[in-house]
């Protein structure tokens, strides 16, 4: 009877000895490191692994997997092609042998990387629909390799509204904070832009944004069909605009303005019958007073 004991109590010990612990994780390559978790492997499972799924043709699509594997094919730090309709694949697999090695183990990305791997959160809403994470996917096209987070608030008169956008972005270079005031409101218009790189990175909630101290610069303001006067400028509102109708002599809105809305690197304010935008950077140079030409004209 001891003997049947002794044996089950070596098959545990030797189950015990030999089970390897590795990562395990299925997804996006540069959040790995951050959501890979632990797992036990099988007793038939000797080896960690780290493998890079790469699709191209109708789609394109990289995934990084890692887990346990005992390796029966033969696959381990070998790299195998497949071609099928429209659709190419690569498999490589890398391989080790100690508990936990596949930690930082990953094949070689390529260059377009971030490129071609970036994921963006998708949403179009209210802050308290878009803010944080949680949200839809958006595989962004080649051209696009970070993520945006726009904040928008407008107050115009009586009536504000506050619009989360996140997306891939389409430039190069992030428009950082686009406002205009128009005497009304220390802040009648802003979108506040935030950039980055990395899967699902755009996961932030909506910014807030102050108008900032006097920074020395007086425009000409007007709201509507109100009264022209002057106001005192702040924060990065460096420029005086106006927003133009139809006709140059149409001028439907006066104030203050960053260089980014001056530009245009915004999404849409609504205004009816706005057509174009004109800046300058000297103190009352705006609303037909200019002391100089204008730095910027940019439309809607």
């Amino acid at each position: 009877m001891k003997l049947p004991l002794l044996c089950s109590i070596a098959g545990a010990l030797l189950s015990v000895v030999f089970s390897l612990t590795c990562y395990h994780y299925n997804g996006a390559a540069d959040h790995a490191l951050g959501q890979q978790k632990l797992t036990e492997c099988k007793n038939s499972q000797r080896y960690c692994s780290s493998s890079l799924i790469t699709y191209s043709g109708q789609l394109y699509l990289k995934v990084l997997v890692k887990g346990c594997t005992d390796d029966e094919e033969g696959a381990c730090n070998k790299t195998a092609t497949a071609n099928m309709k429209d659709l190419e694949s690569q498999h490589i697999k890398l391989c080790c042998e100690t508990d936990l090695c596949n930690k930082e183990l990953e094949p070689d990305l390529g260059p377009d990387a971030q490129k071609w791997g970036t994921e963006c959160l998708a949403c179009n809403g209210p802050p308290t629909e878009c803010g944080g994470g949680g949200l839809p996917g958006l595989r962004c096209k080649t051209s696009q390799s970070s993520c945006i987070q726009v904040s928008i608030a407008t107050a115009v008169e009586k009536e504000s509204y506050k619009v989360m956008i996140k997306s891939c972005s389409n430039s190069s270079v992030c428009p950082g904070m686009a406002a205009f005031s128009n005497g009304q409101n220390p802040v009648t218009y802003v979108s506040h832009h935030e950039c980055c790189t990395g899967t699902h990175c755009n996961n932030g909630h909506f910014i807030d944004t102050e108008p900032g101290s006097e920074n020395g610069l007086e425009c000409y303001f007007q709201s509507s069909h109100q009264t022209v006067n002057k106001m005192a400028c702040r924060g990065e509102m460096t420029q005086c605009a106006d927003l133009i109708g139809a006709s140059p002599d149409n001028i439907l809105m006066s104030g203050c303005a960053t260089q980014a809305f001056c530009q245009g690197l915004y999404p849409h304010f609504p205004l009816p019958g706005w057509k174009s935008t004109s800046c300058c950077s000297k103190s009352l140079c705006n609303h037909s007073n200019s002391t100089g030409p204008p730095t910027g004209a940019a439309g809607p």
